[in-house]
């Protein structure tokens, strides 16, 4: 009888151990999926940050970057966005040809929607400007994004500074 209650009492603690055991190996896998889980949103967060520069990243030509910051100026006030729109398109008449217009200001539109500070364009076009333009047409650019961002009344804080980064940046 007492061979037989020894032998319960070493199935008994073989089976505590073999669940401890299990419980810890899924303890573990819990651990490691949660880090997995973390390690893969961190790479799509950094994926979407670089798929969100890519379009600017694109722009080779000065006409088409003036485009696209102009629509990030004019999506700070997003109830004159269509009013905006009609600057541009007036403003880059006779810069962009007329049979691209409607292409450049679809895409200049598109490439603006994921940039969340209008200076950001200023920033990746700076050398892109500097390189392309002469001063007058620096003076123009200026001129052109002033009147985009008084589209609806008065300029908002964002647009100010952006306005005031862009005329330091192509201006000194």
């Amino acid at each position: 009888m007492a061979l037989l209650g020894i032998l319960v009492m070493a199935i008994g603690g073989a089976a505590v151990w073999y669940w401890r055991l299990k419980m810890a190996r899924e303890a573990g896998s819990e651990i490691i999926d949660s880090v997995e889980r973390m390690r893969g949103a961190y790479k799509r967060r950094q994926f979407r940050k670089q798929a969100e520069a890519a379009p600017l990243a694109s722009i080779a030509d000065p006409a088409i970057a003036a485009v696209a910051f102009f629509f990030c100026l004019a999506k700070e006030k997003p109830m004159y966005l269509d009013a905006a729109k009609g600057v541009i398109r007036n403003r880059m008449t006779g810069i962009i040809r007329p049979a691209d217009m409607d292409e450049v200001l679809v895409f200049g539109e598109w490439a603006s929607k994921n940039v969340t500070s209008p200076e950001d364009p200023i920033r990746r076009f700076r050398d892109l400007w500097m390189k392309a333009l002469d001063m007058h047409e620096r003076q123009q650019l200026i001129g052109m994004a002033e009147e985009v961002a008084e589209v609806g009344g008065e300029r908002t804080k964002e647009q100010e500074i952006a306005l005031q980064t862009l005329r330091r940046t192509l201006m000194n």
